[in-house]
């Protein structure tokens, strides 16, 4: 809907929406082909003038998410398969940044270790995420959003407790906080691959069933 009383305002307001929809469209394109990707988004497009931006908004969303859940549901072994793949490749920049600072013991007081820790973790994590979407094209950028929930859910549930207890203690508060925020690199990483395929045309050759 126009929301300008000038001309200016009008194509401002357009140019905002377009890029709105172009983001949205982009997002599906993670889990879906360019093609399909872009009908859905167009669809949302069309009833948006109707319903409203918060609609539109959380209509996108919905969508995502529902794209994800089916990605696993269609294929659980598959998306097992990727997750404990993925688990795997972040296992050794991981032992790397512990041994890292554990090798030399002064940077466990320094800030130069806890700098080095979340370099080899969160590098690890986006090659991790782009490895994925390598391996598996359709499915690779759900097996880093599975992977990403089970280590946020895994470090909450076994880091939170021990933080409370002792709050004190901040280089494992740190520590957590690292792992935690690996998760960004991790779907970073994924969501470059998959924009090199779809730039590229690989997404074309499996379309979403």
């Amino acid at each position: 809907m126009p929301c300008g009383r000038t001309n200016g305002c009008s194509r401002d307001c357009n140019l905002g929406a377009h890029m709105r929809e172009n983001a949205v469209e982009k997002l599906f394109s993670l889990f879906l082909s360019a093609d399909a990707a872009a009908g859905i988004a167009g669809d949302l497009a069309e009833e948006r003038d109707q319903r409203g931006w918060i609609w539109f908004g959380l209509q996108a969303v919905r969508i995502t998410f529902a794209l994800w859940r089916n990605a696993a549901a269609e294929a659980p072994v598959r998306m097992l398969a990727l997750v404990l793949l993925g688990a795997a490749l972040l296992s050794a920049p991981a032992l790397g940044g512990i041994a890292a600072v554990l090798l030399v013991p002064e940077w466990m007081s320094s800030p130069a270790g806890w700098i080095a820790l979340p370099l080899f973790w969160w590098g690890g994590a986006l090659w991790t995420g782009a490895t994925l979407v390598a391996v598996a094209p359709r499915r690779g950028m759900a097996g880093c959003a599975s992977l990403a929930v089970v280590g946020q859910t895994l470090l909450i549930a076994f880091g939170g407790p021990a933080v409370w207890r002792d709050p004190s203690d901040t280089g494992f508060a740190v520590f957590c906080a690292a792992g935690l925020a690996g998760a960004v690199p991790l779907l970073a990483g994924g969501v470059m691959a998959r924009r090199r395929m779809i730039l590229g045309g690989t997404s074309t050759l499996e379309p979403h069933r």
